[in-house]
């Protein structure tokens, strides 16, 4: 049965109205793409490149804005410039090696592994990035002098995957507590050591597994490696609660550090002297309850490297650290 309405009905004025109005959805999605496009509008990158020395620089043009809110980062082989939103490359002068594009985010492969040095710069705003030759890492030869008494070593680069650590606007904490690391495990295992990296890539890792890891391995020495927000060093050594001597307490995991409290006073004794030599710097020890410590069966220190507005952490810095921690843990067995 079909409906019939009369024409004086409220039901038509309805309709009528509805009618009217049905270009008001329209003029909405029209308004609502026009600002989704706005908001993908895309930036125009200058880029431009040149060698010397054996040195590759990369320079790229753009708003200040939005080469301010650009991040660098290394993954093996491949330099990935990541902007704030949509880019074109407007202009390329001299770029002689492999760039790929995809979303936001431009890579540049190159052959074999280097180090960057970031720079941001003004009037005109750029983007500046030095690709360096990768150094070999120390080698063993660089400290013919120096006998390490213990044999096997468990290095703890701080943070990883999610867990960045302190960061600025060329470096994050996580990536040069590993390459400080990898650095010391590449010296020790020359020596004929045993060194144990609690992780070896960007990955997180709970505190509890790099103590269960560490315990494991049988560390002789223990070393967390992290990044302090002031000018110098600071060695962080377990403080125990001697109060708690239930047999529960004795076996538990963050009760492992209790037989080996004074040999961590001394590591960190050692890494102090050895600090103060290499960079002439402030060290200072402080004594505190941190489970990644307090859940180590061998001598064991957290050190704290300083910010990145007091040391440029270039090649040759990160190899001056890790030999004089090489040194700090030959004093500790002397």
């Amino acid at each position: 049965m079909g409906l019939h309405v009369a024409k004086d009905s409220p039901y038509v004025e309805n309709v009528y109205v509805m009618k009217k109005s049905s270009p008001i959805p329209a003029i909405l999605f029209v308004i609502i793409t026009a600002v989704s496009v706005f908001a993908q509008q895309i930036t125009d990158v200058n880029m431009r490149a040149s060698k010397k020395d054996g040195n590759l620089r990369i320079v790229f043009e753009a708003e200040e804005a939005f080469l301010k809110k650009t991040n660098t980062s290394v993954s093996g082989t491949s330099l990935n410039i990541e902007f704030p939103s949509v880019f074109n490359i407007a202009s390329k002068k001299g770029i002689g090696v492999d760039v790929s594009a995809k979303e936001r985010v431009l890579t540049v492969n190159m052959k074999e592994p280097f180090d960057i040095k970031v720079l941001k710069l003004t009037s005109p705003a750029r983007l500046v990035i030095d690709i360096l030759p990768k150094k070999a890492p120390a080698d063993a030869k660089a400290l013919p002098n120096i006998e390490l008494a213990h044999k096997i070593y468990v290095i703890d680069p701080g943070h990883g995957g999610y867990n960045f650590g302190i960061t600025s606007e060329e470096f994050k904490e996580k990536d040069i507590a590993l390459s400080i690391a990898r650095e010391i495990e590449g010296v020790l295992s020359k020596k004929g050591k045993k060194v144990f990296l609690t992780r070896k890539g960007d990955q997180f890792m709970p505190i509890k597994d790099r103590a269960v890891f560490a315990n494991q391995k049988a560390a002789e020495i223990f070393l967390s490696i992290h990044l302090s927000s002031g000018k110098g060093f600071v060695l962080h050594i377990p403080r125990m609660n001697e109060s708690n001597d239930s047999a529960e307490a004795l076996y538990a995991l963050s009760a492992r550090q209790r037989n080996y409290s004074q040999k961590s006073r001394a590591l960190a004794d050692a890494l102090s002297k050895a600090m103060k030599e290499e960079f002439k710097l402030n060290v200072a020890q402080r004594e505190m309850a941190l489970p990644i410590l307090d859940s180590i069966a061998a001598p064991a220190v957290l050190i704290e490297i300083p910010s990145f507005k007091s040391m440029n952490y270039d090649q040759d810095t990160r190899s001056r650290l890790a030999e004089a921690i090489i040194k700090g843990f030959s004093y500790y067995g002397e």
